[in-house]
């Protein structure tokens, strides 16, 4: 009576063995594919930039950024830039913080993925457009007189 209890009782050591045989690939595959390395410097992570092997790298003095290596796609490094804190005496790159791009770098290249934002696309691109261009508005119309004079041949004394 006893024996058959236990036979019928659904437990088995080879469903148990494979469950954990299946644990342990689907681990293996999540890490292989799914896991990033954290780079504590920045020779780390252009070493795997240049691999495009998944990475995370934090660095930057006035702006902090978060890189992010996603991997390749369509032949491109696919990289995530995240700004974790704007420039500390300029409000409008403070409102950038937490606004992510994502760039595709050509595979091989190592280069800050911030230094061409013309392949990267996301609401952190168009703010760092927007501060370049206001800037540059500041520039002009601070400089517009002196501009105008050089333009017209004048002495700077006159």
């Amino acid at each position: 009576m006893k024996g058959e209890e236990i036979e019928n009782s659904g437990f088995s050591w080879w469903k148990l063995i494979a469950g954990i045989i299946l644990v342990g690939f689907f681990l293996s595959i999540w890490f292989m594919f799914f896991s990033y390395e954290k780079c504590a410097d920045k020779v780390c992570f252009e070493d795997n930039l240049k691999d495009c092997d998944n990475a995370l790298f934090v660095s930057g003095d006035d702006m902090i950024f978060r890189y992010v290596i996603r991997g390749e796609r369509d032949g491109d490094c696919l990289v995530e830039v995240e700004l974790l804190r704007g420039e500390l005496n300029n409000a409008d790159s403070m409102r950038l913080e937490g606004h992510t791009m994502e760039c595709r770098l050509p595979f091989g290249v190592v280069v800050a993925p911030e230094s061409d934002i013309s392949v990267c696309h996301g609401l952190l691109k168009e703010g760092l457009q927007d501060l370049v261009i206001r800037k540059l508005h500041t520039y002009l119309v601070q400089n517009l007189g002196r501009l105008n004079l050089e333009m017209a041949g004048l002495p700077k004394g006159v």
